[in-house]
């Protein structure tokens, strides 16, 4: 239980509204959006770096643990207090701090929503290129604690591509810089060192971003297919042939329908996938670029093939893939969400493989991919009062983590470790490996406070802080 003495610097530090400890409150931050639910004793939301940063050292004096949280799109546990404790929620940590066009970079505070910065961004001709499907409500400091990716990926890469700097809070409070940021240009840039390592490692409190100038012209195309391995084989031949499209997309059978029967687009009901391509460029280019991909999906087996004839057509070509995650409440009303990766010629292999696993245990696998970086997305769908039907669901996501590993990929493209995978860790990683990055963990983190629980199994700890 938090102290009296601990509950009241905090309300000194952030003001009584921001200090939440009514039961209510403390329900609605139990939860991300994954499967796992832990209540914390206490949540704050601190309105500057100065506030989060006498926050740490109050809950590091006071040996409380601590669970850095954004918007709480976190799909493997990473935002929820699994030790109890306090969470920081970031959310009002939410200023975008300044934008230089000729340096192409913004700086940010971590709470920003990811949509929030596109739209700010759009009028100066600019984008950030990472753009996960959860943008609207995702947070930059949670982008960067997963490394999230999205649909640009492909050719613009992921969010450890675009980070150039970091103001972060250490475990006892102290305000570091790294990269550009850093106080002294010739010290070393350790900014790689916290890119995914989920609030385990230091919060995130400002980051120092690198923009990219909006794309001229699009050329927009989806191909339909009759088999999913044959849009993977597409996938795949696609970037061999050297094109690198903006996105790459794949939307299976039942996410089709599903999406038909809420968005009402025409898509065809009897495709068994949809591969949705995206190049940009300047027009003459783009033209040659879009009759290769048509010749490369008609040789790999498309029954279908069209260009989006407008801006609007296209807008909503990329709702459909956006809202992917929603109409799937049409088909079950809970989904564990997985994102396991694999090298680009596994692609049509692991797709079949998926669909498999879903026969073997009779559970319900919807598949999406950002697939141009080999990054798949089963959805497991399940009713959330069936508990043996969850059970179904977690050994076919097991077996799922597994096929990925056999196929030379990894439990995670984009969504983390968190609490979710912690037990495969052992399976990708040697006894070495694990011991390094938990040395590197007791040093960052020498009480184990920042985000406990988390990423590496507790047996890599001493007993102390397990």
């Amino acid at each position: 239980m938090l102290t009296k003495d601990f509950i009241d610097q905090a309300v000194k530090i952030v003001g009584r509204k921001n200090v939440l400890q009514d039961i209510v409150s403390l329900e609605l931050y139990s939860y991300d959006s994954s499967p796992f639910i832990h209540a914390p004793e206490m949540v704050a939301l601190p309105g500057s770096t100065d506030e989060l940063a006498k926050l740490v050292f109050l809950a590091h004096r006071h040996k409380v643990p601590l669970v850095p949280r954004g918007a709480g799109t976190s799909l493997s546990g990473g935002a929820v207090a699994a030790k109890g404790g306090l969470t920081l929620s970031l959310t009002r940590l939410n200023r975008i701090l300044n934008v230089d066009l000729l340096s192409q970079t913004v700086l940010v505070e971590c709470g920003v929503v990811n949509l929030d910065l596109q739209k700010y961004l759009e009028p100066f001709g600019y984008m950030f290129p990472p753009d996960p499907a959860s943008q609207k409500s995702a947070t930059l400091g949670g982008n960067i604690a997963e490394n999230a990716g999205g649909i640009k990926g492909v050719k613009y890469g992921i969010t450890k591509h675009h980070v150039l700097g970091l103001t972060l809070i250490l475990n006892d409070g102290q305000v570091v810089r790294t990269g550009v940021l850093a106080d002294d240009p010739n010290a070393p840039d350790l900014t790689g060192l916290f890119l995914a390592s989920e609030g385990t490692l230091g919060i995130v409190a400002e980051a120092l971003l690198r923009i990219s100038p909006l794309p001229r012209d699009y050329r927009t195309i989806s191909a339909v297919f009759d088999d999913l391995s044959k849009s993977g084989r597409a996938v795949a031949e696609i970037i061999a042939a050297g094109i690198l499209p903006t996105g790459l997309e794949i939307m299976d059978h039942q996410l089709i329908v599903a999406l038909e029967d809420y968005l009402h687009l025409g898509f065809p009901l009897d495709a068994e996938a949809l591969l949705l391509i995206e190049l940009d460029g300047l027009g003459p280019e783009l033209d040659r670029q879009m009759e290769a991909v048509f010749e490369i999906c008609r040789s790999a087996g498309a029954t279908g093939l069209s260009k989006a004839s407008s801006p609007e057509e296209r807008d909503r070509l990329w709702l459909a893939r956006r809202s992917g995650n929603g109409a799937m409440g049409r088909i079950k009303p809970a989904t564990i969400v997985q994102d396991v990766a694999v090298p680009i010629d596994r692609l049509p292999a692991t797709l079949s493989l998926v669909r498999e696993v879903a026969a073997k245990y009779g559970v319900t696998i919807v598949q999406m991919a950002h697939a141009g970086d080999g990054n798949l997305h089963p959805h497991l769908l399940y009713n959330p009062y069936d508990d043996e039907e969850y059970e179904r669901c977690l050994k076919a996501s097991h077996d799922i983590f597994q096929s990925a590993l056999e196929a030379g990929g990894t439990l995670t493209g984009e969504h983390g470790i968190g609490l979710e995978k912690i037990s495969f860790m052992d399976k990708q990683f040697s006894r070495d490996e694990l011991d390094f990055m938990a040395q590197i963990k007791m040093i960052m983190d020498q009480d184990g406070s920042l985000n406990p629980g988390k990423v590496l199994p507790l047996t890599c700890f001493p007993e102390r802080l397990q």
